[in-house]
């Protein structure tokens, strides 16, 4: 039926289509291997004994498709000349996208059936390729979402600090202008500095907090008290300052924005190798976003190894403690990935499916000189002596 072989190919994971649109073609035109050329990417189903195609390879065979054409005679794949079928894409959704079907069976009849699965699985694939689906781009584009929350929150701060001095009643005009400038100016220079932030003490993040807090309240009838920590001296790593700092600032937004308390107490505690973060306020506990608050303080805690509790009293408000070790959990294998660039992780990906140096310069349309330069740098920052190390790490991290 139309509809199961549709189902098939529109349910499968962007690594899982072309397997799945080979198995449904096969009865029609039986083949040993299917390769696809999307938006310049090459994909290929497992097959055993052959060369992988190259990228110049299905580039001719796309020079030379007919769209909404498919056609079958010998041709060069990974070196060897052999029968395929050769299918482009004739819709807009996909243009460009090639289907190659190796040691392939001649059956004209057949080719209406082939070119409008492919055109189906070409739409699906193109989609995916705007997508992360490895785990170095998950992960990058987890890192890219954090950054992105991080920076809606200091926005966020910024403009209700800005927004309380406007609307002041205790501020003339000019006063009111003056303080917004003030606050801008101090936004921006803080904006500059985070790109260069590094450890510090635990004294020097609670104070650069104070800093950030109190606008927050300056124009407003809430009452800040802030508790520094008695061990002043403490160095705290840099993920580890960032996250708290965050996680303060965060509770202490939402609290403004969803429990409006006359009073917010935020204290740091070093005891036991660890930071203990609290917040408390007097608000209306009922009004407090629980889901949304626990999502934000697993994201923060969970990669440094902390933990939080939240607790609500009817009456007397809501109290956020959170928990971070003061020693950082040892890297994962998919930490280890931090280091290395976007294209040094592409690199890598190569690596863990086997290929020469050769190989990958073709596949990247970069030359052998460059792919030399990338895996030095890749073995360097990962810490490794060969290339099959630098492997075991990228399949350890399900690169």
């Amino acid at each position: 039926m139309v509809g199961d072989w549709a189902l098939e190919l529109a349910t499968a994971a962007a690594d899982e289509i072309l397997p799945r649109l080979s198995a449904v073609v096969r009865d029609e035109i039986p083949h040993r291997w299917a390769a696809v050329l999307v938006a310049g990417r090459i994909s290929v189903t497992p097959h055993d004994g052959d060369h992988q195609p190259s990228t110049a390879e299905l580039a001719a065979l796309e020079a030379a498709a007919v769209p909404g054409q498919p056609w079958h005679r010998p041709v060069t794949l990974g070196g060897t000349t052999r029968p395929a079928l050769v299918a482009a894409t004739a819709g807009p959704r996909a243009p460009g996208s090639l289907l190659v079907l190796a040691d392939a069976a001649e059956a004209q009849h057949a080719y209406p059936v082939v070119q409008r699965r492919w055109e189906v699985a070409a739409a699906l694939l193109s989609r995916f390729e705007s997508l992360p689906t490895s785990a170095a781009e998950r992960f990058f584009a987890g890192e890219h979402a954090k950054q992105l929350l991080l920076a809606r929150d200091t926005h966020a701060a910024t403009l209700r600090a800005l927004l309380a001095a406007l609307r002041s009643r205790e501020l003339d005009d000019s006063r009111a202008r003056q303080a917004a400038t003030d606050m801008a100016s101090t936004a921006l220079t803080a904006l500059q500095a985070a790109s260069s932030a590094q450890e510090c003490t635990v004294q020097r993040a609670f104070s650069l907090l104070t800093e950030q807090l109190r606008p927050l309240v300056l124009h407003t009838e809430v009452e800040l008290e802030t508790v520094p920590p008695a061990t002043a001296d403490r160095l705290l790593p840099a993920p580890v300052g960032q996250a708290a700092t965050a996680v303060a600032r965060g509770c202490v937004l939402v609290m403004l924005e969803h429990t409006h308390p006359r009073r917010i107490r935020v204290a740091w505690q070093v005891n036991d190798g660890q930071l203990s973060v609290d917040v408390r306020d007097d608000g209306d506990c009922s009004q407090f976003p629980l889901n949304q608050a626990e999502y934000r303080l697993r994201e923060r805690l969970t990669p440094l190894g902390g933990d939080y509790s939240v607790e609500t009293v009817p009456g007397w408000g809501t109290t956020i403690t959170a928990r971070f070790p003061l020693a950082l959990p040892p890297s994962t294998d998919v930490e280890l990935l931090r280091e290395l660039s976007p294209r040094e992780l592409t690199v890598m990906a190569e690596l863990v499916r086997g290929l020469t140096n050769h190989q990958i310069a073709e596949r990247l349309h970069v030359t052998e000189h460059t792919v030399k330069f990338h895996v030095r740098q890749i073995l360097s920052k990962l810490g490794v002596r060969t290339r099959g190390e630098a492997a075991a790490l990228g399949r350890a991290a399900r690169l």
